[in-house]
């Protein structure tokens, strides 16, 4: 329901436009030479551009454009671990896996063998962070160092 208003919404806003478009054609003298026949042509293809940015935004906005991946993709946990560079735990399919993103690349840490059970809300849905994945990076961050360290 709340898309449809906010089509309407936008079909509302988009109307004045196209009657100013429609009595613009009729004041103009009738286009002389190929000059006024593309200018002509222009308004109406900037129109057109217009309408259809205008219903991209409002499908965008409404929720009703899925990505690539269609639903299968989650952001289940994140951790920033620097200033522009975080780690993150997502779910493709029945998968999990710990990857780490940076400016320039994106890298797969770890497949997880066995799915951690997440029942909060995804990063994604604006929820706060996973205390758990936090928790259960930071341990294997610091399992890690320390097997490092034995070497």
């Amino acid at each position: 329901m709340l898309m449809f208003t906010r089509l309407i919404s936008v079909l509302l806003f988009l109307m004045p436009c196209l009657v100013v478009a429609q009595e613009t054609e009729k004041a103009v003298a009738p286009a002389s030479g190929f000059g006024g026949m593309l200018a002509q042509m222009l308004f109406v293809l900037m129109l057109v551009l217009g309408l259809l940015l205008a219903v991209a935004w409002v499908l965008r906005r409404a929720g009703l454009v899925q990505g690539a991946a269609n639903g299968h993709l989650k952001i289940l946990g994140a951790v920033s671990v620097g200033s522009r560079e975080r780690v993150l735990l997502i779910q493709v399919g029945q998968e999990q896996l710990v990857i780490g993103v940076t400016a320039v690349e994106i890298s797969l840490l770890h497949l997880l063998a066995e799915p951690i059970n997440i029942t909060e809300p995804n990063v994604a849905n604006g929820a706060p962070l996973t205390e758990g994945f936090a928790q259960k990076l930071q341990s294997a961050l610091q399992r890690r160092q320390k097997v490092s360290h034995d070497d």
